[in-house]
């Protein structure tokens, strides 16, 4: 902890949030222009489409995945320890920081095994991943809450992030019944993604202000 601590000191947590986002953006923006398909969309193709062995975004996507995960935990543990410093309840950030580990390493998974080669694999990492996030969001959200002088819209973020997964992984399951909800798969597995990147943003933003 003390080195972390260290760390932040000479590269704030706000930093870190704004550096994940502008990673992120760039290269799902790079990953997008090498998978060089035309019909590509956000109602046609998923987010892990870009890691498919086949594609030439391949590699780029896979690697960045796996990039970006020591990217979100210290961002995660950054903000957990801000949370803490505004009375928020030990026990809940202690568990927090179990499930932003587990996430991770559901991430890594999905990321080593593009789901073309492997996909046992990969919808287990998958799994991991979504239901971690969710779990997190939810109880960052309800930490937010609970403490006093953080404005509104930093857990009604959390809580549009976690309407976006579950609606992303109703409708994955339901496509399993009918392709007809690959459509609403695909786009809430995107809004996932982009409100994910706006609540990473905004609390960048916060913590790097608040006083």
């Amino acid at each position: 902890m003390e080195k972390l601590n260290s760390f932040y000191e000479k590269f704030p947590g706000s930093y870190v949030a704004y550096f994940g986002f502008i990673f992120s953006i760039v290269f799902m923006s790079i990953a997008i222009i090498l998978y060089n398909d035309p019909s590509f969309t956000i109602f046609t193709h998923y987010i892990s489409d870009l890691g498919a062995s086949t594609k030439g975004s391949a590699l780029l996507w896979n690697i960045s995945m796996i990039l970006i995960v020591p990217i979100r935990l210290l961002f995660g543990f950054y903000l957990l320890k801000f949370l803490e410093n505004r009375g928020a309840n030990k026990k809940t950030i202690k568990i927090t920081t179990y499930f932003m580990v587990i996430a991770a390493i559901g991430s890594t998974v999905l990321a080593l095994n593009p789901h073309d080669i492997s996909r046992l694999f990969h919808m287990l990492g998958a799994f991991v991943y979504f239901i971690g996030v969710v779990i997190i969001q939810i109880n960052i959200s309800k930490m937010e809450l609970k403490a006093e002088n953080m404005p509104k819209y930093l857990p009604v973020l959390g809580i549009l992030v976690v309407a976006c997964y579950v609606l992303f992984l109703g409708f994955e399951i339901s496509e399993l019944i009918s392709e007809t909800f690959r459509l609403l798969a695909c786009f809430f597995e995107w809004m996932a993604y982009f409100s994910l990147m706006a609540w990473l943003v905004a609390h960048g933003y916060y913590t790097q202000v608040a006083k």
